[in-house]
């Protein structure tokens, strides 16, 4: 059965969200009202494009009550919003939480998280106002929109002449994972407004209320254009039952103490499965242990999923490795990772291959990248100075985030926070698709890859 429903008003913006579960690894199909129970039962992700935006309010509330009750019950409710609040901003909104507030035990709370933000396409929300680049709605092109003019950019101002549910605004503030929890669980309002300036903001968001549903059972509904509610489903752990995006790939070919420090860190600190191999033995063509750590390669990253991540590193229990082990080393680890991805596209399929690649030591990042056929690496910054983060253009990973570093960079927490800086990467390059935008209202923007329609 389908765990997350989409509630949206057109086909551009039903068709970018979807594409946002789609690409993590979600089965997703973008229908019609009347077709939502057909592809229920075939689905992760049922998206209805109720194509309401320009319908009388009533009409609009009476469609997303009846797809919310043709697909119930499901994980998550997404109110798709327009991401410059035209349409029956309100109308909906309210329609979809009272649908679900309707069939929620009445034990639990059930709320409208409307992040209005979407910061990859100039949308941002900030002190409660809706700003399109930096200025409010009404100082915009919209303030002459043909079919819904802003007159203002005040969102609670806007879903007023729809709705009378009462909104709280919690606004972007520096404070702790627990304070933002508790942002969110004040106040009694139906609706939770929340500010947000950028991706980061949005996941911070999504975790806090993933934790508060954890904690008290608070049931939400997500209002959004898109990045919230994918954000939210991947919080609360709503997962696509095929498909599953593959896991991060950390290859340390440095055998210094201090990567050994930092790797016994990752085991202690999150989700890691560990390939092992001794440099002297792996680099001896008469021994066969090449090729079991081949098969246990192989076999971590197709049985692992993202976020989690598979650590190939040197074990040496004898002290440091010949010199002669340690200058094969790099060239040889290089091809067995790049023979290992071929294996795993060809058994998995291009979805279980990495996204994300951490390589440790400076020689083994150049024969990596050269055995992947890498044409360029776009650098992005430093997570720390000298480990280095980007992108990798070409290859079999090509787009997927990297993190480089020296064996002898650091501390012991840095790997944990390389890893961490390329597992936000990695999600959001795994939900970010950039929705169409109108001509008449910012033509810079493209439209995504659409997800299929039923």
């Amino acid at each position: 059965m389908a765990q997350v429903l989409v509630v949206a008003d057109d086909l551009t913006g039903a068709n970018a969200t979807g594409a946002r579960f789609a690409r993590a690894g979600m089965r997703v199909a973008v229908v019609t009202p009347e077709r939502v129970a057909a592809v229920v039962e075939d689905c992760d992700v049922v998206v209805a494009n109720l194509d309401s935006r320009h319908a009388a309010p009533d009409l609009a509330a009476d469609l997303v009550t009846d797809v919310v009750e043709a697909v119930w019950p499901v994980g998550l409710v997404v109110k798709r919003t327009d991401t410059t609040l035209r349409g029956n901003i309100g109308a909906e909104l309210e329609a979809a939480w009272r649908a679900v507030r309707e069939r929620v035990d009445d034990r639990y709370r059930v709320r409208a998280l409307l992040v209005p933000a979407f910061p990859a396409s100039g949308r941002t929300t900030v002190d409660g106002v809706q700003l399109l680049d930096g200025v409010p709605l009404d100082r915009t092109a919209l303030a002459e929109d043909p079919f819904h003019p802003m007159d203002t950019g005040r969102v609670a101002d806007i879903l007023a002449r729809q709705t009378g549910l009462a909104v709280r605004h919690v606004p972007a503030r520096q404070v702790s994972a627990e304070l933002l929890a508790a942002d969110l669980t004040a106040g009694d309002e139906p609706v939770v407004l929340c500010d947000a300036a950028d991706e980061r903001r949005i996941e911070d968001i999504a975790t806090a209320a993933a934790d508060v549903h954890r904690a008290d059972g608070t049931v939400w509904v997500a209002a959004d254009p898109g990045p919230m509610g994918a954000q939210l489903a991947y919080a609360l752990r709503l997962r696509g039952r095929s498909e599953a995006p593959g896991p991060l790939l950390a290859v340390a070919g440095s055998p210094t103490e201090l990567t050994r420090r930092q790797l016994a860190t990752v085991a202690r600190t999150g989700p890691a499965r560990f390939v092992d191999l001794d440099a002297a033995r792996f680099t001896d063509p008469g021994d066969g242990h090449a090729d079991d750590v081949a098969r246990a390669l192989v076999d971590r990253l197709t049985t692992t999923v993202f976020p989690e991540v598979v650590v190939v590193r040197v074990a040496a229990p004898d002290g440091a490795p010949p010199a002669e082990a340690a200058r094969a080393l790099p060239a040889r680890l290089a091809g067995l990772v790049a023979d290992a991805l071929r294996e795993v596209e060809a058994r998995a399929g291009a979805h279980a291959l990495p996204n994300g690649l951490f390589l440790v030591g400076g020689d083994l990042t150049s024969c990596v990248l050269d055995a992947l056929g890498v044409r360029d690496f776009e650098v992005g910054g430093e997570v720390v100075p000298l480990a280095v983060h980007g992108t990798l253009g070409g290859g079999p990973l090509d787009g997927v985030p990297v993190v480089t570093k020296g064996g002898l960079v650091g501390d012991d927490a840095t790997a944990v926070e390389c890893l961490a800086k390329l597992r936000r990467a990695a999600r959001a390059r795994l939900l970010q698709v950039r929705a169409e935008v109108p001509e008449h209202v910012l033509p810079a923007a493209r439209p995504g890859p659409g997800a299929r329609r039923g």
